[in-house]
């Protein structure tokens, strides 16, 4: 069984049936970096890449793609410097959504009569974004789910959390001598409750590597440097751009996230003419797949098959 360390007996049938379903595991070269990946579902299928948020791995996804795989064949990758993938110099939110690209190409996905359709969680939201921009025709839908979203009117909190983090710094990751000690310092970002504990002990298990001295994080410190892509006009624009794009695009977000604005909300639904469908999780925070996985699984179908085209 895959990940059977991280899999037991005593977990929800559903959670271990999707470790049942077969995957593949790979890498792919972009610009030199390996992306690590795992795909599910015939390579036959309408195409969906999934991208994850900031700090986490591809792993998030590998408990809710398992279920969709008899309609489409997907593919969750490690986005360069998290997860199992390579690291690079430096970062950018245009290199990765490279890097959905060069995935998607990569397993055959622009090969089909239909184009992939992106799939995306919190920053990974920005990365998806920034590939239907940059490769106009190439996806055919976009799925985001609980991005931060703002109405144009709407200041950001952008400056604020970039000052946090210069004075933060950079620095190299802690050691912790064993699992235990790093898995108890495991946290979500944006911090939440969650009520399925053994989603956040997989979570965390798949976040961490084992080195000669202990345990440390995978992800590469060097991420966590200043985001020179997204300033607030940056973040005031993205409402405007979502009513603009010329492709299928929904949104589905937690009932008790901070993410979406009631003004956001109000924005996309009077300027797109009610063309965005929009999916309100209930009794959900940021982390949609970590509280309500199954209703997540079923918001993403259903919008899988009414967009696609």
């Amino acid at each position: 069984m895959y990940d059977s360390h991280t899999i037991r007996k005593d977990h929800p049938d559903w959670f271990q049936r999707a470790f049942e379903i077969p995957r593949e595991e790979g890498y792919v070269d972009c610009d030199g970096v390996q992306i690590h990946y795992f795909r599910w579902g015939d390579p036959s299928l309408p195409g969906v890449v999934l991208t994850h948020g900031f700090m986490a791995h591809a792993r998030c996804w590998a408990f809710i793609a398992p279920f969709l795989a008899q309609r489409f064949c997907l593919v969750a990758y490690d986005m360069s410097g998290m997860g199992d993938s390579g690291w690079r110099e430096s970062y950018s939110v245009e290199q990765r959504a490279s890097e959905a690209r060069a995935v998607a190409t990569a397993l055959g996905m622009d090969a089909h009569n239909t184009a992939p359709t992106l799939v995306c969680h919190s920053y990974g939201g920005s990365v998806g974004l920034a590939a239907v921009q940059m490769d106009e025709g190439f996806w055919s839908a976009l799925i985001i789910c609980d991005m931060k979203l703002l109405a144009p009117s709407e200041e950001s909190d952008f400056e604020d959390l970039m000052n946090q983090r210069m004075k933060r710094g950079l620095r190299p990751h802690r050691i912790y001598p064993d699992y235990e000690q790093a898995a108890a310092r495991f946290r979500l970002a944006p911090d939440q409750p969650c009520e399925n504990s053994f989603l956040m002990e997989y979570m965390a298990y798949h976040s961490l590597k084992q080195v000669d001295e202990g345990w440390v994080w995978k992800f590469d410190p060097a991420i966590l440097s200043p985001d020179n892509d997204r300033n607030s006009e940056w973040w005031q624009a993205i409402g405007p751009l979502l009513v603009k794009l010329n492709l299928p695009r929904a949104i589905i977000y937690g009932e008790h996230s901070q993410m979406m604005s009631s003004q956001a909300l109000q924005y996309l639904t009077d300027e797109s003419g009610g063309d965005i469908p929009v999916i309100q999780l209930h009794n959900a925070h940021h982390h949609l797949m970590l509280d309500q996985p199954l209703a997540f699984i079923a918001s993403i179908d259903a919008l899988l098959q009414s967009l696609a085209r």
